[in-house]
C-alpha cells in the first residue's frame, strides 16, 4: 500500500499552489501533508474527518488545515449530475515566517496558523465577496493570488464565528505505517457502518489483537472505537433525517442500529438533541 503522505504537485519551487478539485467525489483516503491547506468547498457534502473530529462538510465551508494534520473529506454517495468542487491554497509557512509573518502587523496571522494545527472552519455566506473571488482565483497572477491568501487568512483570524475542529493539535506526522493502518480502519468503518461491526472485525482489518487495536485507536483518535463508530452512524443518520421521508426507526436501522432506544440515546449524546428535535430544528 502506498504511504499516505500526500505529495502536492508543483509546489517545490513556490511558496504556495492553487488547486481546483472537480469530480464526482473528493479524495477519499485519510491523509496528511506538510503544506497547510486553505479550502473553500464550492459543491458537495459528506463526512469531514479532521484529527479526532468527525463532522459534516457542506458547500461554502472554509477550512484551514495545519501541516501534517490527518484529514479526509468523505463525499456522500454521488447522485446523477452532482459534483464535488473545491478551490484550495496549498502553502508553506517557512518562506512567510522569514518575511511577512515576522512583521508586527501580521501577528494575528501567526496566531491563526497556530490554531490551524487543530483545523479551523468558518461557514461562509453565499453572498460573501470571498466566494466570487475564490472562483476567479485560478486565472489570476501568482502575486494577486498571494495577496488574496493573506486577505482570507486575515478574515479568518478576525471572525468570531470560526471554530476549532480537532481537540488535539498535530505538529508532526506519526509513522507512515500508522496512517496506512488508520486509513484501512476508517475505510472499513465508512463502508460497513450500516452492518454490525465487532471489535474482532475491525481488529482483523488493522492486523492487531483486540487489546492492541484499542490502545492504537485511542492513541491516534483520542476516542474508543465504539464512540467513533457511533459518530459515523449518527452523522449519516442526520443526513437521512434532513433528506429522507423515512421514519426515524427506518433510518436507525439503515444506519446500523437494531435497537431504537439505543439509537435515540446515541443521537442525543452526539448531537445534543433527540432525532425529533433535530428534524424540527432543521425544518424551521
Amino acid at each position: 500500500m502506498k504511504p499516505l503522505l500526500f505529495r502536492v504537485p508543483g509546489i517545490d519551487h513556490r511558496s504556495f499552489q492553487v488547486q481546483v478539485d472537480d469530480g464526482p467525489v473528493f479524495y477519499e483516503k485519510l491523509h496528511f501533508h506538510p503544506e497547510l491547506q486553505l479550502t473553500l468547498i464550492g459543491e458537495g457534502e459528506g463526512t469531514l474527518v479532521v484529527g479526532d473530529r468527525i463532522d459534516r462538510f457542506q458547500p461554502l465551508d472554509l477550512l484551514l488545515l495545519g501541516s501534517n494534520l490527518p484529514h479526509v473529506l468523505r463525499s456522500a454517495p454521488p447522485e446523477p449530475g452532482s459534483r464535488a468542487v473545491s478551490t484550495s491554497f496549498m502553502f508553506r509557512t517557512e518562506p512567510m515566517e522569514k518575511g511577512i509573518l515576522s512583521l508586527p502587523e501580521t501577528g494575528h496571522l501567526a496566531q491563526l496558523l497556530s490554531e490551524a494545527r487543530q483545523g479551523v472552519r468558518l461557514r461562509v455566506g453565499a453572498d460573501d465577496a470571498l466566494v466570487a473571488r475564490f472562483r476567479e482565483l485560478p486565472a489570476q497572477r501568482p502575486f494577486l493570488q498571494l495577496i488574496f491568501l493573506l486577505e482570507v487568512l486575515d478574515v479568518l483570524s478576525h471572525s468570531p464565528d470560526r471554530e476549532l475542529l480537532s481537540r488535539t493539535s498535530y505538529e508532526r506526522p506519526a509513522r507512515p505505517g500508522d496512517h496506512q493502518r488508520l486509513e484501512k480502519i476508517f475505510s472499513f468503518i465508512f463502508q460497513h457502518y450500516a452492518s454490525p461491526i465487532s471489535l474482532e472485525d475491525v481488529s482483523n482489518v488493522a492486523n492487531l489483537t483486540p487489546g492492541a487495536f484499542c490502545r492504537f485507536f485511542r492513541q491516534h483518535t483520542r476516542k474508543t472505537f465504539s464512540h467513533l463508530l457511533n459518530e459515523v452512524r449518527i452523522e449519516h443518520a442526520c443526513r437521512a433525517l434532513r433528506e429522507s421521508d423515512d421514519s426515524i426507526s427506518q433510518i436507525a436501522f439503515q444506519c446500523g442500529y437494531t435497537n431504537l432506544s439505543n439509537f435515540n440515546r446515541q443521537f442525543r449524546e452526539i448531537s445534543g438533541m433527540s432525532p425529533t428535535e433535530y428534524i424540527k430544528t432543521y425544518r424551521m
